[in-house]
């Protein structure tokens, strides 16, 4: 079963956590999963962990369903791990590491909100689900590289201590401090200007990987060119030829003339 897959693998990157029951439901339609989740979630939503209960309620027509259960699962064995409060940002960033989510659009987000200085505050990542779409997209996108951020700082296994750290009841802040030594101030401070060189307009346009995306466009414009060239030629040719006709037939009825 591709849920009991997900559901294991998500426990082994979150650090082997207990096997805890976990119920999930899935919606045959929009209709259904408003009603099933008492239409407390925005219009995007495609699934939500309803944590105390553990229960999972998703859309059945929701674009990469695993990929949102598997975020769900996340969500339930990390508040099975660390109950007390942590930032959302935290929730969320470590739910979509979990479950492997990016795509190209989301760093053209975080382009975008990084070339008109919109970057949303960590805090402010709190209120995520009173977001509209684009910007609640945007949020999830910071959390998930605040997270990978963090592992940058405090190395592969940072998840998982932060999680340990959590899970013996030391507060968030003391947690993020023995693994990144940064106070949270500190960290959101470093977190954004390294979001802020990654995805700056130079990092663009030198950056190696998109090496790959210029030489397929160059490729693209040249095979354009010679295609638009060749058509010139055509046109050409085939303009000549008409002449040539032309010519030819003025010389057929001259001939005529003269007998």
């Amino acid at each position: 079963n591709a849920l009991l897959i997900g559901r294991n693998e998500i426990r082994r990157k979150l650090g082997g956590t207990p096997a805890i029951p976990i119920e999930v439901y899935l919606a045959p339609s929009e209709a259904v999963f408003r009603e099933l989740t008492h239409g407390r979630l925005p219009h995007w939503s495609a699934g939500v962990a309803f944590l105390e209960s553990r229960t999972i309620v998703l859309q059945a027509s929701a674009d990469n369903l695993l990929q949102v259960a598997r975020h769900e699962f996340a969500h339930i064995f990390l508040h099975a791990i660390a109950p007390s409060r942590v930032p959302v940002w935290f929730h969320e960033g470590v739910a979509m590491w979990a479950s492997h989510e990016w795509r190209l659009r989301q760093s053209a987000a975080v382009f975008y909100a990084v070339f008109s200085e919109n970057l949303i505050p960590l805090s402010e990542i709190d209120e995520v689900l009173s977001f509209p779409s684009a910007k609640a997209d945007l949020a999830y996108t910071e959390s998930l590289l605040a997270v990978s951020f963090l592992i940058r700082l405090g190395g592969p296994n940072a998840v998982v201590v932060m999680l340990s750290e959590l899970e013996a009841d030391a507060p968030f802040e003391v947690a993020l401090f023995r693994v990144t030594g940064e106070t949270p101030r500190e960290f959101e401070r470093r977190w954004r200007d390294d979001v802020q060189g990654r995805f700056s307009l130079m990092t663009l346009l030198f950056s190696p990987d998109l090496i790959w995306l210029y030489l397929t466009l160059l490729l693209l414009l040249a095979y354009i060119c010679v295609r638009l060239r060749n058509r010139a030629t055509l046109r050409r040719w085939e303009a000549e030829d008409a002449a040539e006709e032309l010519t030819l037939q003025l010389r057929v009825y001259r001939r005529e003339d003269e007998q």
